[in-house]
C-alpha cells in the first residue's frame, strides 16, 4: 500500500480558515487597528496587531488567486456572450433573407452575412484561448494520424 503525502496546513492557514468571516467584515469595513482588536476580543479572539496584519497578509494571498480565477471564468464566459450575439446576428439575418422577396434587399442581407461571418471568423482567430484550444486540437490530431487511427478527409 502507497501512502500519500499529506501536506500539513500552517497553523496561520487554519486560522484565516477560522476567522474567514471577520477578517472580511474587517476590510470590507476598513476598522482601524483598534476597532479590528475591539471585534476579535468581541468572538472572545486575541489579537494583536502583529498577528493580524500575518493574517491579513495570509488571507489576501488567496484574494489574489481567486481574483485571478473570478478574471479567467468571467473572460471565458465574455468570449462566449460574444459568440453567441454573433450567431444570433446571423440567423436573425437569415430569418430576414428569408421572408425578403426583392433581389437588391436578399443581395444586401447577404452581403451582412458575409461581413457577421468575417467578424466572427476574425473573433475566433484572434482570441488566445480559442486559438490554443485549436493548436491542441490539432496536435491531438496529428498525433492520431501518425498512429494512423485518423484517416485523413
Amino acid at each position: 500500500m502507497v501512502k500519500k503525502a499529506v501536506r500539513k496546513v500552517p497553523k496561520l492557514e487554519q486560522e484565516v480558515v477560522q476567522y474567514d468571516t471577520i477578517i472580511k467584515t474587517c476590510l470590507i469595513q476598513r476598522l482601524t487597528e483598534y476597532e479590528i482588536t475591539s471585534l476579535f476580543a468581541k468572538h472572545d479572539i486575541e489579537m494583536g496587531h502583529t498577528k493580524w496584519y500575518k493574517l491579513k497578509a495570509e488571507y489576501n494571498k488567496g484574494t489574489n488567486a481567486r481574483f485571478l480565477e473570478i478574471a479567467k471564468s468571467e473572460w471565458a464566459d465574455e468570449h462566449i456572450l460574444i459568440i453567441d450575439k454573433f450567431k444570433a446576428i446571423e440567423n436573425k439575418y437569415w430569418e430576414l433573407f428569408n421572408e425578403s422577396g426583392e433581389i437588391m434587399e436578399r443581395s444586401r442581407i447577404l452581403d451582412s452575412i458575409r461581413a457577421t461571418q468575417e467578424q466572427m471568423t476574425l473573433f475566433y482567430n484572434e482570441t488566445p484561448l480559442i486559438q490554443k484550444m485549436k493548436d491542441t486540437l490539432e496536435a491531438k490530431l496529428d498525433e492520431l494520424n501518425k498512429k494512423g487511427s485518423v484517416k485523413k478527409v
